[in-house]
């Protein structure tokens, strides 16, 4: 049984292919959050969110589902590498900060018992550390060697896509989640957070774009639809950029007028 997607080395058909894998965590995923926005309906504030932020659960595992299930998920598996650049797009960056968006600040409180919890969560979370622990990521799991390697095996692929997945929730975490408090991190260093990592320039990209050859095996030798494999590369590195800049572009935005909106309600406190 196929639980999930992998390069295979047959021609492309349209013919629908059931992913049970991921229709099982988007199940468990739902089943999880559900409890958790039970457990904080308690709190008034959690209450007066709750549609906004059910829309973000609801964005968030949207783009999981059409990310990794038929027909973007073997596309993007052994097919097509802009494909793929996509889905990591939305794995690892999109998704992870709409699901984290989309919890109640009352949903985090449970941490506050677990000392050792929080204790991990705080030195694996801090910006520094979310920021190395990021692009390590983002640039081992787009290295040839790594990509070549995993994706042709279900498990192989499977682990690229959750290192995707936990590497964007520890990216946003000091952005977005509440716990643990950290009073160092003001609205201005998120936004150069977010800024830095917008512009920042990986050995991925550089490798995709600049370089003379295909230098994924995978999408090299893929049968069709993989045709161009070094202009679908090239295209791939461009989604990287242009794709990751805009969603974090988008981050600093919504940083930047919940930061206005909280000077402007201090102020009216203050007269």
């Amino acid at each position: 049984m196929q639980w999930w997607c992998f390069a295979q080395q047959e021609p492309w058909t349209w013919t629908w292919r059931p992913l049970v894998g991921v229709w099982v965590g988007l199940v468990l995923l739902v089943l999880a959050y559900r409890r958790l926005v039970r457990r904080a309906s308690a709190d008034p504030e959690s209450r007066k969110t709750t549609r906004w932020r059910r829309a973000a659960f609801a964005a968030g595992v949207f783009l999981l589902w059409a990310s990794l299930d038929w027909p973007l998920g073997p596309l993007g598996a052994g097919y097509l590498a802009s494909v793929h650049m996509s889905q990591f797009l939305a794995v690892g960056l999109a998704a992870p900060a709409l699901l984290l968006l989309s919890l109640p600040p009352a949903a985090f409180d449970g941490l506050l018992t677990r000392p050792r919890t929080l204790a991990v969560l705080e030195e694996v979370t801090s910006p520094l550390s979310a920021f190395f622990i990021f692009n390590i990521v983002m640039t081992v799991s787009h290295w040839p060697g790594v990509v070549d390697a995993l994706m042709p095996t279900q498990l192989g692929s499977f682990m690229l896509d959750l290192a995707w997945f936990a590497g964007g929730l520890i990216f946003w975490w000091p952005v977005i989640a509440p716990v643990p408090r950290r009073a160092a991190f003001p609205p201005l260093g998120k936004i150069a957070y977010l800024a830095l990592n917008a512009f920042l320039i990986r050995p991925p990209f550089a490798m995709m774009v600049f370089s003379q050859h295909p230098i994924y095996s995978i999408y090299e030798l893929a049968p069709p639809p993989g045709g161009d494999a070094l202009g679908d590369q090239q295209f791939a590195g461009a989604i990287m950029k242009i794709g990751s800049a805009w969603i974090l572009f988008v981050g600093v935005v919504v940083v930047f007028k919940q930061w206005v909106r909280s000077e402007s309600d201090a102020e009216a406190r203050g007269t």
